[in-house]
């Protein structure tokens, strides 16, 4: 074996990388060495690593009997180059590696045959009981499926009020601190994108055990324009999917997992503001517990939240979501359907349980639930993301189609063969599954009914009427305390009732959907914040950094200043 170094570059000067020398060799194990065979000379076959020692890691089986000349260079530089030679096998990788590895937690499975007829059979039966007098049973199913729902939320949520202590998270130094990689998928978002890599490249925690992968589409120029018109510092970089379907987040978070060599891992959305300390905080709650905490789910708000009815609405439900309910969650061990953000993972773990399933339009939840389903715990952290609020109704309702579909979807995954998932979450565990997954996108489509209900001329309708009107009162209460609690707009609560309108109107478009198109992915759009708006919400809600700073000048997070650098 011969060794040549190379630093931080590959020689391609001489000879052209061939893909056929190494096209044997399966994808993930190149990624997995940090290295990629190049060429043959009469030397031998010249293999680019990035390991100090790759002589000894490199398997015998790649070149048996062969002569191995390694050049040593950068990781990413290598990553890039298997990128480039084995691309088609790349996207084969991140979009159907999991069905293939995991196919009874896979989407692109399909539903059962006995989940078809079950809702066939549903409908016909309740279409019978309408025809035939049965108004009544209808009501109750109704007001107990709604209430029900309702009132697990508000119990949810009252549980964290009440939770046990957590052990305080560890204080680590800068040499005790674990490494980190930071994924931020982009598609089509020139406005929003520079600004969020100014500001996770900025988070507090060394420079020397941060890596940030942005993943973008390799024709989406504006967005990668975008990027690098900031300027962005060495441990950002980008990186260029694969073309390939579906056309979805998770599939291009899988390649981000592929490269990722940070002992923890953490996702942040195109327009995410994190607070600065956020890593910090997250590894020391890691630090603090055992190995069965795959992940930290921060929460999360939006730092647009007073732009007009839609986003104020939205910011107090959110505020429900993740200080209460999640928190609640949290404290009685029950399964956590994470948030599409700032999921700080194990990567290990995350390899483990398969990584994200590119088929599932909410690959959080689904994550969450298959955590939840292979013994791991997720906590809630002590630490906000401060997102974007999409402020047009249009755009919210795609969101929250995509949302609800992907509820709906992931439970029929998970339910899909009943014995193994009792065996997987127990009796409580798939009760909550049912309640919570299946019970939050099935209230919403079932609120217009109260309205029904209350008009008709039978008692026990206007009765499973009035008990929902009131479980929807309670509920409204409970999301207004949580709202002055995060000092957000709370007095909007009391529209909490007419916006569910919108959910139920997107749950009945998601459920279309789940039968038409289950795999669609509706993209939510995102647009920059005015300098002004943005230092507002900065003040209001605490969010750590605004959207643009002027030239020479820094943010101070104490003062709210600027101050001249």
């Amino acid at each position: 074996m011969m060794l040549q170094i190379a630093p931080d570059r590959i020689d391609t000067a001489v000879h052209e990388p061939d893909p056929g020398v190494g096209a044997h060799i399966p994808v993930t194990e190149l990624l997995g060495h940090t290295s990629v065979p190049m060429y043959r000379t009469l030397d031998g076959v010249v293999i680019a690593t990035a390991l100090d020692r790759p002589e000894r890691a490199i398997p015998g089986h790649w070149f048996p009997g062969e002569r191995l000349v390694f050049q040593r260079t950068a990781a990413a530089a290598v990553q890039d180059l298997i990128a480039a030679l084995r691309s088609e096998d790349l996207a084969d990788e991140m979009a159907n590696a999991f069905t293939r590895d995991n196919p009874a937690f896979a989407a692109r499975t399909g539903i059962a045959g006995w989940q078809k007829a079950a809702g066939c059979a549903l409908v016909l039966a309740l279409g019978a009981l309408l025809l035939t007098g049965g108004l009544p049973v209808i009501a109750l199913i109704i007001g107990v499926l709604f209430c029900g729902a309702i009132l697990i939320k508000v119990g949810l949520a009252l549980a964290a009020t009440g939770a046990r202590p957590r052990v305080p998270a560890a204080e680590l130094s800068d040499d005790e601190l674990p490494t980190y990689t930071v994924l931020i998928p982009a598609y089509h978002e020139a406005d929003v994108i520079g600004d969020t890599v100014r500001c996770v490249a900025d988070l507090d925690y060394p420079k020397d055990k941060l890596e940030i992968l942005v993943l973008v589409e390799r024709r989406d120029e504006e967005t990668i324009s975008a990027i690098r018109a900031v300027d962005p510092p060495e441990h950002v970089r980008i990186v260029l999917l694969p073309p390939g379907l579906p056309q979805t987040k998770p599939r291009s978070c899988n390649l981000g997992l592929l490269l990722a060599r940070g002992e923890l891992l953490v996702i942040f959305d195109a327009e995410d503001r994190p607070e600065r300390g956020q890593l910090r905080t997250v590894a020391g709650h890691f630090a603090a517990t055992d190995e069965r905490l795959a992940c930290v789910q921060a929460k999360l708000n939006f730092y647009n939240a007073r732009r007009n009815v839609l986003t104020r609405l939205f910011s107090v439900e959110y505020s429900f979501w993740f200080d209460a309910m999640l928190v609640g969650m949290d404290r009685l061990r029950l399964p956590i359907p994470l948030g599409g953000t700032s999921n700080h993972l194990r990567t290990d773990v995350l390899r483990r349980v398969g990584g994200w399933d590119a088929w599932n339009v909410t690959e959080d939840a689904d994550l969450g639930i298959r955590l939840a389903s292979a013994g791991y715990r997720v906590e809630i952290g002590d630490s906000t993301t401060w997102e974007e609020c999409p402020d047009r109704p249009w755009n919210w309702i795609k969101q929250r189609t995509r949302w609800l579909k992907g509820y709906l979807l992931t439970l029929l995954v998970h339910t899909r063969q009943p014995v193994s998932a009792l065996r997987r979450f127990g009796v409580v565990g798939m009760a909550f599954l049912l309640a919570v997954v299946g019970g939050t996108p099935a209230a919403f489509m079932l609120w217009p009914f109260a309205l029904g209900l209350a008009l008709s001329g039978d008692p026990a309708a206007r009765a499973a009427a009035a008990a929902m009107g009131g479980s929807a009162l309670i509920l409204s209460a409970a999301m207004l305390v949580s709202a002055f609690r995060r000092r957000l707009p709370w007095p909007v609560s009391i529209l909490v009732p007419c916006y569910w309108l919108l959910h139920a109107f997107a749950g009945w478009r998601g459920l279309v959907q789940l039968v038409r198109a289950p795999y669609t992915w509706e993209k939510t759009s995102h647009r920059q914040e005015t300098r002004q708006e943005t230092r507002q919400s900065a003040r209001q809600t605490q969010w750590p950094q605004p959207a643009a700073e002027p030239e020479g000048a820094r943010f101070d997070r104490t003062s709210e200043t600027f101050t001249r650098t």
